[in-house]
């Protein structure tokens, strides 16, 4: 019954680690986010204090047009998609301890029956 166990063992210690990563990675994300929207918005205002009037969608076309804009999206779009990543691995390592634990109870019950000579052998 060790070998269930160990992986038991090991399915749980992964879990916990990728819980623990998982506070840092949305974090992360959030951060991209609102670094995004926020050097966005200050674009927009820009290119709609300088000189000529423009329409606020010219200005948000102006404003994504801007290369740190893209690349701020960019990064938001990609921490975005590891918080996402990251949360699949979360759900499957779950799963993953679900079934050790199934397997480890069987194991268990196996073992019980061959201590009491109900082997069925």
């Amino acid at each position: 019954m060790t070998e269930p166990l160990e992986h038991l063992g090991n399915v749980s210690r992964q879990y916990q680690q990728k819980a623990a990563e998982y506070r840092g990675i949305l974090v992360a994300a959030a951060k991209a986010e609102a670094a995004h929207k926020s050097a966005r918005a200050q674009a927009i205002l820009r290119a709609k204090a300088d000189g000529e009037r423009v329409s606020h969608a010219t200005a948000e076309t102006i404003a994504e047009a801007d290369d740190r804009i893209a690349a701020l999206y960019l990064e938001r779009l990609v921490t975005a998609a590891e918080a996402e990543a990251h949360k699949a691995q979360l759900l499957q390592l779950r799963e993953q301890v679900a079934n050790g634990r199934t397997f480890v109870a069987s194991a268990r019950e196996v073992d019980k029956m061959h201590a009491e000579g109900r082997a069925g052998i």
